[in-house]
């Protein structure tokens, strides 16, 4: 919740006005969660230079929440903005986007539209208000404009000096040259591999995997978040059994870039997985969660020399969308792992691909602990090429009970998976990776 101070009334003297929009902030704040799905929607499809990027729009959502809160506070135990404190999530998004580079214009343009939006949604309360006398609509408004604007104009100020000090300090402290050449490889730019080599350190004529390293919101953070991330992502280095040097770059407090050279051999083995979850211990790594806490990480497939570097890097950020989007609490989510890809690719539309999920599965995608087993068991099916056999001996049963489950999945399902076999199966995929469940 948002701090504030209690004070004394701004002036001695209570209007009937100010009662008013006291006792309807009072009312409004159970609702601070549709306000905030109103003023980011209205946000995130204006301000271009907020990209899609998954993890900075959820800092906004939490920015918005936070301010959205406070303003509500303040409304109803009439405060002045001096006795507030700025939210920190406010602060928290002024600098990912100082660290990113984005420009304060976009910071404090955010704020102005937004006001913008939550005062048409504040408008539209008031004036369905059945208790407030008509000739009081008018003042009621404008009294809270007049406040939510004046709140506005002193946060736009504070998070931009706040911008404007992460600046100084993320560009006298970050390695320029380094990230400035991994920059230009991920754009596709033309450079010169021997050049860039020197320059980062890391060699760019094997096979490469890409790493994305992050804390979600609400997680622990330490002070050197950077090395923590630098901590796990050598640790999957030698999990991996790579004998070279690791390139990690911080891309800002809460995430990190990484690759990693594997060897020419090398192949997904999903017991890598199980090593990291703490299911298995994978060489000297141990588990990611005992070592290093709450940092998570998306990996891409292993890809050879510059273009791979590139390539890489791009499947483990659409991972890492895929774990975001998918509320995937597993520390380590990898682009080789059974319909990552496809999914990866689905995401970019992801209210879009839920409902092409849905639609597909129809009943079975409903979420109760029956059709979880359906989902299931059909996922094995498909993976072990429909044979009951070998899905039997995946799932430790007995071949006759895959085989009535498998009938009585294709019942609610309406056809049989080998009918379409391709779309049931990209469809269980999304649904397992995009669609949080229960059971």
């Amino acid at each position: 919740m948002a701090e504030t101070q209690k004070y004394p009334p701004k002036d001695g003297q209570v209007t009937e006005v100010e009662l008013y929009t006291s006792r309807m902030a009072a009312q409004m704040r159970p609702h601070i969660t549709e306000f905030t799905a109103l003023v980011y929607d209205y946000l995130a499809t204006r301000i271009t230079e907020l990209s899609k990027e998954t993890a900075l729009l959820e800092l906004l959502r939490a920015s918005i929440e936070s301010n959205i809160e406070t303003v509500f506070a303040a409304l109803e135990q009439r405060l002045s903005p001096d006795h507030l404190r700025p939210p920190q999530a406010a602060f928290d998004y002024a600098k990912a986007l100082a660290q990113r580079g984005i420009s304060v214009n976009a910071l404090v343009r955010a704020y102005r539209l937004g006001q913008q939006r939550l005062l048409q949604r504040v408008y539209e309360v008031v004036i369905a208000e059945d208790d407030l006398p008509p000739q009081l609509v008018t003042a009621v408004f404008q009294f809270q404009v007049d406040e939510v604007s004046e709140y506005i104009d002193w946060i736009s100020q504070k998070v931009a000096d706040h911008y404007e000090v992460e600046r100084e300090s993320w560009l006298a402290n970050r390695a320029t040259a380094r990230e400035t050449q991994v920059r230009r490889i991920i754009n596709g730019d033309d450079v010169d591999p021997s050049s860039a080599e020197r320059i980062l350190g890391y060699g760019l004529s094997a096979r490469h995997i890409g790493v994305i390293a992050w804390t979600p919101p609400g997680a622990d953070h330490t002070a050197d978040q950077l090395g923590r991330f630098t901590a796990a992502i050598r640790a999957l280095g030698q999990a991996l059994g790579t004998k070279r040097p690791v390139l990690i770059i911080g891309r800002d407090q809460n995430t990190a870039w990484g690759w990693i050279s594997v060897p020419d051999d090398w192949s997904f083995d999903a017991a890598l997985l199980a090593g990291f979850t703490g299911r298995a211990t994978t060489g000297s790594s141990g588990t990611l969660t005992a070592r290093h806490g709450s940092v998570q990480l998306a990996i891409g497939s292993a890809h050879p020399r510059t273009a791979g570097f590139r390539l890489s890097h791009q499947e483990a950020v659409r991972v890492q969308h895929v774990s975001i989007a998918g509320s995937c609490d597993a520390p380590l989510v990898s682009h080789d792992q059974w319909g990552m890809s496809v999914v990866s690719l689905l995401a970019g539309d992801l209210e879009a691909a839920r409902t092409w999920a849905r639609s597909v599965l129809g009943p079975i995608a409903e979420d109760t602990e029956a059709n979880s087993r359906h989902r299931r068991t059909l996922r094995e099916f498909l993976r072990h090429d429909l044979s009951y056999t070998a899905t039997a001996a995946a799932m430790s049963m007995h071949k006759n009970s895959i085989r009535y489950r498998i009938e009585m999945a294709e019942a609610e399902l309406g056809m049989a998976v080998s009918v379409d076999r391709l779309t049931v199966e990209a469809a269980l995929c999304a649904h397992h990776y995009l669609i949080p469940t229960e059971h």
